[in-house]
């Protein structure tokens, strides 16, 4: 009564088969096939309610931190405990275009490749309860979880055009933040845009985390790794496996 059913014939050949079944059973009486289809239909209810609740959670890990939507059954959807913003460069975009100059020989086509290069600001908010909750409260799980994605955003690269740009690059700073205050994003620290240098990408941010400090004063918990020599208030300076260890203790203060 809820929404429109569409069967294939692999759905109505599975639904004749148990319908013959309960026909051969009841042998032309009707009393006893209607007392025959009650019973399938009360053990199919009990058999389907089992299946569904053991897949409404855990839903894997990326449904875990990305989230799930199912329209059909508001129960199996999932509120996702990873929050990415889009990257964008702290500086104003530099392109170059690979095209024959007007005065040279030679053939061209309309086809044209800019390439460009920059330093990026990227932010990610992990919801830790959130996570916990999506993982089953295995807080171990989730500390993992936590310990590779910090990795992971530090090392990998965007995957197009591999062949002939090699885009291994890694990041020049990590700071983690952790607290109980809603998060928020350092993105203003670049609203006017730096130069196309680390150290003033990287000073431009501490700046702008101090003066948020002296605003606001929310006590985070920070971690900090930089290629530059920068001053963060209130961070502890580590390596990248320091700061992942730093994480995947977080999962069980929060448990």
């Amino acid at each position: 009564s809820r929404q429109t059913l569409l069967f294939g014939k692999p759905e109505l050949d599975w639904l004749a088969g148990p319908a013959l079944h309960l026909a051969e059973k009841a042998k032309g009486d009707p009393a006893l096939a209607a007392k025959l289809a009650s019973e399938w239909r009360k053990e199919f209810r009990t058999n389907i309610k089992a299946l569904r609740d053991s897949a409404a959670r855990p839903g894997g890990l990326t449904a875990a931190l990305f989230g799930r939507m199912v329209t059909s059954d508001t129960d199996a959807n999932i509120t996702a405990a990873l929050h990415v913003a889009h990257a964008f460069t702290v500086h104003a975009e530099e392109a170059e275009n690979d095209d024959l100059a007007e005065d040279e020989p030679g053939a061209d086509t309309i086809q044209e490749t800019e390439l460009t290069s920059g330093l990026f600001y990227g932010y990610v908010v992990v919801d830790l309860p959130g996570l916990l909750e999506n993982l089953g409260n295995d807080s171990d799980l989730a500390g993992q979880v936590l310990f590779n994605l910090i990795h992971l955003i530090a090392e990998v690269s965007p995957g197009a055009k591999l062949g002939s740009t090699a885009p291994y690059g890694r990041a020049s700073l990590m700071l983690l933040e952790a607290g109980d205050r809603q998060p928020r994003s350092l993105a203003e620290a670049y609203r006017s845009p730096c130069d196309p240098d680390t150290n003033a990408a990287v000073g431009a941010l501490a700046n702008h985390l101090e003066r948020l400090d002296d605003a606001y004063d929310t006590g985070e918990e920070r971690r900090v790794m930089t290629l530059v020599d920068a001053d963060f208030p209130r961070a502890q300076r580590g390596s990248l496996a320091d700061l992942a260890g730093w994480a995947q203790t977080l999962t069980g203060a929060t448990a």
